[in-house]
């Protein structure tokens, strides 16, 4: 586990989620990841599955590209 990377990856969600005006557990609600499971990989605590990360994207309306792009 890169935990330089997942503390990247969980700044863009942080990020992204305060740009759409979502809370945890709206965005929880709109990816289909529990809400726990949100908090983790926001804290960079838990690596996350390519399913989620293609999730979260969807949740934002990006592209995984464009999602990835941090």
């Amino acid at each position: 586990m890169n935990k330089q990377l997942l503390s990247n990856f969980a700044n863009r969600i942080k990020y992204l989620r305060k740009q759409y005006g979502y809370t945890q557990d709206d965005l929880s609600e709109i990816s289909n990841i529990a809400r726990s499971t949100l908090g983790n990989i926001e804290t960079a605590s838990n690596d996350i599955t390519l399913s989620k990360v293609y999730n979260l994207a969807k949740a934002f309306n990006l592209s995984l590209s464009e999602f990835l792009n941090f």
